[in-house]
């Protein structure tokens, strides 16, 4: 890696040369109040700009970005380069490295930052415009990425830092990241079969095999963040979703079909029990009228006749919403009409005293020869046992 090297005031342009003639601090002076009054003038100008565009109709968003952003980081380069400039003039860049590397330093994650901030900013402008590329959100981490690499790469070029020890055991040390980061890696490689495979965008409800289900705010590198109906932000890894079922509810369209069983009693007229459930579908402000709602009689229960009501929700998160206007609606169209809505009913029966249960259990007592009962004949015998004789 080459070292950046650094000017003296020989190395001054022909326009400058006059520095080194006139007296150093006085010099110095002049280039700190130049450049804190150009500062300021890019500060103003910054400022009056970005109003213009506000009164401005039809201006553009992206370029309201730029500037809203541009104007820090000019301002502070401004400032770091009249600094160094003093440096030169006073001839104190070779005495002073670490203060002329701190102040190179500076000037590049000034620019970096300002790099990543106008990635996050384009891709804000994005979204707020309605236009749709599904591939924004991972360019937006790869160019923070970039940039982060490309400010890592100029820093050591300035602070000379030999790389050459670390770049020759690589190889082991490849190894040793490899099995300490696999989930890591695993994530990315799965983010970028997600984007590949198309399954879900910004702005997609996704439901997960464990039951969750919300709407992807953020895709990143790692994991993407879900919010749910109870606005509560889920992250969920990257390689769980490359792995796992996931059912997009917004594609094709983000209306879904919701099903919705009803039971009435035996006897019920069923077309009564259907006009019902399509004037509840047609009373609630969530259910679409294209398609239209279907009411089948699906099946012929033990204690019901079971129907299901098909119909359409504007939005998959407003499933729970709009199955409660109609379970609304459609039990006080029953109690009106006095359409009954069964339940389970079992009979239990018992007897009274141990005598009862245990006669019943025996079951009916056969006639003896002479017409009398076969236990009034074991009865004799018992008795004749007991007296100890034979009766004649």
């Amino acid at each position: 890696m080459n070292k950046i090297t650094h000017g003296t005031v020989a190395d001054l342009p022909p326009s400058l040369e006059f520095l080194g003639a006139a007296s150093p601090w006085l010099v110095v002076l002049a280039i700190l109040v130049i450049s804190y009054l150009l500062a300021r003038l890019v500060k103003w100008s910054g400022t009056a700009l970005l109003k213009r565009s506000d009164r401005a109709e039809g201006d553009p968003s992206f370029q309201k970005a730029v500037l809203e952003e541009l104007h820090a980081p000019l301002y502070l380069s401004i400032v770091v380069a009249g600094l160094y400039l003093s440096l030169i003039v006073l001839d104190m860049v070779e005495s002073s490295v670490l203060l002329v590397n701190l102040l190179v330093s500076v000037f590049v994650l000034v620019w970096t930052w300002f790099a990543i901030r106008l990635g996050t900013r384009w891709l804000e402008v994005i979204r707020a415009g309605g236009t749709e590329y599904k591939f924004a959100p991972m360019l937006k981490n790869l160019w923070k990425i970039t940039a982060l690499v490309g400010a890592g790469l100029l820093l050591v070029s300035v602070w000379n830092l030999r790389i050459t020890p670390f770049l020759a055991s690589a190889g082991i040390l490849g190894i040793i990241l490899g099995f300490a980061a696999q989930d890591t890696i695993a994530n990315l490689i799965g983010g970028i079969a997600l984007y590949f495979d198309e399954t879900y965008k910004v702005g997609d409800v996704i439901l997960l095999e464990d039951g969750l289900r919300g709407t992807v705010i953020d895709v990143g590198i790692r994991s993407t963040t879900v919010l749910t109906q109870d606005n509560v932000t889920v992250s969920v890894p990257n390689s769980l979703l490359n792995t796992s079922q996931v059912v997009n509810q917004s594609i094709p369209r983000r209306q879904t079909r919701m099903r919705i069983p009803v039971s009435v009693a035996y006897g019920t007229d069923y077309t009564e029990v259907e006009q019902i459930l399509i004037d509840a579908c047609e009373a609630s402000s969530l259910v679409m009228d294209t398609p239209q709602p279907k009411v089948l009689l699906s099946e012929f229960a033990d204690s019901a006749i079971e129907f299901e009501l098909r119909a359409f929700v504007v939005h998959p998160l407003r499933e729970k919403e709009a199955t409660n206007q109609i379970y609304r609606f459609t039990y006080d169209a029953f109690d009106e009409a006095e359409i009954v809505i069964p339940f389970p009913q079992r009979m239990i029966s018992y007897l009274d005293d141990g005598s009862d249960r245990s006669d019943a259990n025996r079951g009916p007592i056969p006639e003896g020869p002479d017409g009398g009962s076969n236990d009034d004949i074991g009865s004799a015998a018992d008795k004749s046992e007991r007296l100890g004789g034979d009766s004649e």
